[in-house]
């Protein structure tokens, strides 16, 4: 409560509109104040806690009780020049206490992770990205004119891009390649689309509207960054190995500890979008192309010198296609799309060399594969049980179309795979004066979820349901309390050594609520 008094007095003495004294000339400071917590609402199940590899992030917690109790502040700054010119730069500060505390964890240190501190406490990593840090997040320049009748825009700086048009399958389409994304927010926060969870990085792009129909948009990425995932040890993390606080690897009697990651080079990374609509059509359509390095992880147990790492392959290239229309209320969109030189889904790739890994020479298996989403979004027509609504749904595929370098499949992998998700959102305005209140009721589900072409895609015949209630009171007040639900097999990440694709979230169900304002 002390930490939340400091950040709310922080906000209000410094949010403004500044006075520069030119109508031309627009200067804002936000800042955004958040408050959260969680409960976890299971005792963990001994198939899940009790795996030497995977159990860190069950043990380290009670039976039920705090899992997060945590203040967030955001600031964003923003100075433009008559509209056309200026820069943003924002900012992220967080401190949970439940991460600053001791863990619940009372397993021997030989049978903990971290070999850094004892099962007491969390990994250092996992304290810093979890409990107590401050990042920056946009920090770009932006122009944008008119030559000839020609409109252009122009970034450069850290910001965030997304092409095609996903809902929440980001990862399965063109969208998936172009920038990190922020893993913890979306177990954290239910019901995110893959636009809230980007995390932005360094490049620059731009877009020219060659005619009223038809626009060109490029960028080059000249930094990688990789994506972030729970710290070992914290509470959504289901493996012990990634990606902040992993140490070593238990191997039957073989320790492996921690090796240097495996990353990609910045630069090399970038894009071309068309964007067009046909004379006299309705119908939006986007042509894709680009070229980036993974950012989510392979495995490497290097046997003869003791070691494990984490690796991302480089130089993917992937072309798309995509549609959109409106029909009345109804949004119907689409996205296809192929992969070429891309990882696939394989149980950790064993490295008998005795030399480090290679970014060159990818032991695991890399391949062709191909991908598609169709999403909607629809307001509804006014019913018995709500006065409005809205429903976002979206279906993807993908599939494993060639392996190109003789790697191993996860062996419990198909060559297909499916997942759903869908929020229906029912809006009450003015339930009380000044307050309107949403209940997002959320489902996402993969009936065959066990994909070779992405590895982070869903859970075989299984998923997670969460609802909530949402408020906004006065414009200014944000509320939120949410349920959610993991279901499907119970099963660690990694089951005899392989892939279960089960659900290894099955324990994790947890209550949430958030108070947040702007000034």
């Amino acid at each position: 409560m002390v930490a939340a008094a400091g950040l709310l007095v922080v906000a209000n003495a410094a949010a403004m509109d500044f006075d520069t004294g030119n109508d031309d000339l627009k200067i804002r400071w936000d800042n955004s104040f958040k408050y959260s917590g969680a409960l976890r609402l299971k005792a963990p199940l001994a198939a899940l806690a009790s795996d030497p590899n995977q159990g860190d992030g069950d043990s380290n917690f009670g039976r039920k009780g705090l899992i997060s109790n945590r203040v967030d502040l955001l600031s964003d700054l923003d100075v433009v020049y008559k509209g056309d010119v200026g820069f943003r730069v924002s900012g992220a500060a967080w401190y949970d206490t439940v991460y600053n505390r001791s863990t619940r964890n009372t397993a021997p240190a030989f049978f903990y992770n971290p070999a850094s501190v004892p099962s007491s406490e969390f990994p250092d990593a996992t304290r810093r990205e979890h409990g107590r840090k401050a990042e920056l997040l946009d920090a770009f320049v932006f122009a944008k004119g008119d030559v000839g009748g020609t409109r252009w825009s122009l970034r450069a700086g850290r910001h965030t891009l997304v092409w095609g048009e996903t809902l929440f399958f980001g990862a399965n389409g063109i969208a998936g390649g172009q920038v990190p994304v922020d893993v913890v927010k979306l177990l954290s926060v239910p019901n995110s689309q893959f636009k809230e969870i980007l995390r932005p990085t360094g490049q620059v792009s731009g877009t020219v509207q060659i005619t009223p129909d038809v626009q060109i948009g490029a960028y080059y990425q000249y930094r990688w960054e990789s994506t972030r995932l729970p710290g070992v040890g914290s509470y959504f993390s289901t493996e012990d190995l990634f990606d902040e606080g992993g140490e070593r690897f238990f191997l039957g009697g073989p320790v492996l500890a921690r090796g240097p990651d495996v990353t990609p080079r910045h630069g090399g990374q970038g894009g071309v979008q068309v964007r067009f609509r046909l004379p006299g059509g309705q119908t939006d359509f986007g042509v894709y192309a680009i070229r980036f390095n993974e950012k989510t992880p392979n495995l490497y147990l290097n046997i003869p010198i003791g070691t494990y790492s984490i690796a991302y392959q480089k130089g993917v290239t992937a072309f798309g296609l995509s549609a959109s229309r409106t029909f009345g209320d109804l949004n119907l969109a689409s996205e296809v799309s192929v992969r070429r030189h891309a990882s696939l889904v394989n149980d950790g790739a064993v490295n008998f060399t005795g030399a480090p890994p290679s970014v060159d020479n990818p032991l695991y298996p890399v391949g062709k594969t191909a991908h598609a989403n169709v999403s909607a979004i629809w307001t509804l027509p006014t019913s018995a049980l709500f006065p409005e609504a809205t429903l976002l749904a979206e279906v993807a595929w993908n599939r494993r179309l060639s392996v190109t370098n003789g790697g191993t499949l996860a062996l419990n992998s198909t060559r297909d795979a499916w997942g759903t998700r869908m929020v229906l959102t029912p809006t009450y305005r003015q339930v009380v004066p000044g307050l309107d209140l949403n209940v997002p009721i959320g489902l996402g589900y993969s009936p065959k979820g066990t994909s070779q072409a992405v590895s982070v895609f869903g859970v075989h015949k299984g998923g997670d349901f969460s609802v909530g209630l949402a408020g906004n009171y006065l414009n200014t007040w944000n509320l939120g309390l949410n349920y959610t639900h993991y279901f499907g097999t119970a099963g660690t990440t990694l089951e005899a050594g392989h892939f279960s694709f089960k659900q290894d979230r099955r324990d994790r169900d947890f209550l949430s609520l958030s108070v947040q304002t702007t000034f």
